[in-house]
């Protein structure tokens, strides 16, 4: 039996379509479409514009800051 067989496959992102060889076992799983994580990352953005959408509701009045951010914003305390 041959463990982490693998296949050559065409990149997903139409920007990129670099070949490059994935797992078997990923792509039966639906992965290993992509050659990288920022072709993953790309091809995701021009379908969904999340990134961009995000950054267009963010009011710099209304910012709490980051969660995890240190000082008085981010910690609830207004």
């Amino acid at each position: 039996m041959t463990h982490g067989a693998k296949v050559e496959v065409i990149c997903a992102n139409k920007g990129c379509r670099v070949k490059f060889m994935a797992r078997v076992a990923d792509r039966k799983r639906g992965w290993g479409r992509f050659c990288s994580k920022s072709c993953k990352a790309a091809e995701q953005e021009s379908r969904t514009h999340q990134h961009a959408n995000h950054f267009e509701r963010v009011d710099e009045d209304d910012y709490l800051g980051h969660p995890f951010e240190s000082g008085y914003f981010g910690h609830g305390q207004e």
